[in-house]
């Protein structure tokens, strides 16, 4: 099968989607131009939108002649919202915003429902399903989360089309966006004037970047070994609003980041009790608004559906693809982790993810789509 596919389609589609702008929240029209082209290389399609009308659900279906597993090929159609250059093709290589994250990673699996339907006859069901609120903070896979676990979406096996291009991702961590609320009660006054002992919501705030960085050393002594240690990150500050003045608040926003084996209960009942110990020292009030991102995620490379990918992989390139894991955080963990559907990485390698400039090799889009292939060969036989 895998001399059937074809560089230029998979070229000219990756152009088509980019050209098509879908930031996260807004994805309607490309995903209703994604759906015209699943249509037309004969796939039974369903636009879901009643749920997110400004961000459908895309699934393609093509059924085979005999009884086997359905496997998915999923990826997401939305892109950070950060501009760039109009799209263009140089050199064999797509440029523009989602040609690597992950219009490009969408284009193969269009070509290789095509090649299974030019093909004939298969075990099972191919589907290819495309979302649209895959990048935090605007979305934190609402959409997939209501898929799997209301609308009843079932399959045997799912390869998420990015990550891993060049390894077999085993494992990422969890991530949950933090936003902490330092403050106290009254109004803002000038320093002289502010009454002796009142708590002081930047002082406090102070306290918990010191248990943050605590938590953190002991955190770095527990490596694991795929994701390495676990994480509090802050990247922003904001307390008072003038020089002289005793604010009322201060507040705190970042990460908390954790490896298989922890889970976002355990992450978020740990850190309401480090904050509690600070608000009883310091007497001010805080405030936590902790948001799930994805919860972490491990595969068992030698889990069929993981041997299978491996194997494709091999067969294509030549090359072993070697177990490694990755400290950011995708959509197998819906499948995997919440809905017990084994689910792994791998994708075409591209270059400048959220980035100023974003790119991918069409070469990448044909070794990528031919492991799928390969992958799909394996799990059928």
């Amino acid at each position: 099968m895998i001399d059937l596919v074809d560089a230029d389609r998979l070229r000219d589609l990756t152009l088509e989607l980019v050209s098509v702008e879908s930031p996260t929240g807004d994805t309607a029209e490309v995903a209703r131009l994604f759906a015209r082209r699943l249509e037309q290389i004969g796939m039974d399609v369903e636009v879901l939108d009643e749920a997110f009308p400004a961000t459908p659900i895309v699934i393609g279906r093509l059924r085979g002649g005999s009884a086997g597993p359905t496997v998915v090929l999923d990826g997401h159609l939305d892109t950070v919202p950060i501009p760039h250059a109009p799209p263009t093709v140089e050199g064999g290589v797509v440029y523009g915003r989602g040609t690597a994250d992950m219009k490009g990673p969408l284009a193969c699996a269009v070509e290789t429902a095509r090649v299974v339907k030019e093909r004939g006859q298969f075990p099972g069901e191919l589907v290819v399903l495309a979302t649209g609120l895959h990048e935090s903070p605007g979305g934190r896979g609402e959409d997939l989360a209501w898929l799997l676990r209301e609308h009843g979406f079932e399959a045997d096996a799912v390869v998420v089309c990015e990550l891993g291009g060049d390894t077999f991702v085993a494992a990422h961590m969890g991530l949950a966006t933090m936003e902490i609320t330092v403050s106290r009660p009254g109004q803002a006054t000038h320093e002289l004037k502010t009454a002796a002992g009142s708590p002081h919501p930047i002082t406090a705030a102070g306290r918990v970047i010191e248990a943050f960085a605590a938590r953190s050393e002991e955190l770095a002594k527990q490596q694991h070994p795929l994701v390495g240690s676990e994480t509090y990150f802050l990247g922003e500050v904001h307390g008072g609003d003038f020089y002289n003045r005793f604010p009322t608040e201060c507040r705190l926003v970042g990460t908390r980041r954790w490896a298989p084996g922890n889970d976002y209960a355990a992450v978020d009942a740990e850190l309401r009790t480090l904050l509690a110990g600070v608000a009883e020292e310091t007497g001010c009030a805080i405030e936590l608004d902790l948001r799930l991102v994805r919860e972490c995620y491990e595969i068992d490379p030698s889990h069929p559906l993981s041997t299978a990918l491996r194997g494709a992989y091999e067969d294509v390139t030549g090359e072993e693809l070697p177990v490694a894991g990755v400290k950011i955080v995708a959509d197998a963990a819906f499948f995997h982790g919440d809905c017990g559907i084994p689910a792994v990485y791998h994708g075409p390698i591209g270059n400048g993810a959220h980035g100023d400039v974003e790119s991918v090799p069409v070469a990448e889009l044909v070794r990528a789509t031919k492991v799928y292939l390969r992958t799909l060969e394996r799990l059928w036989a």
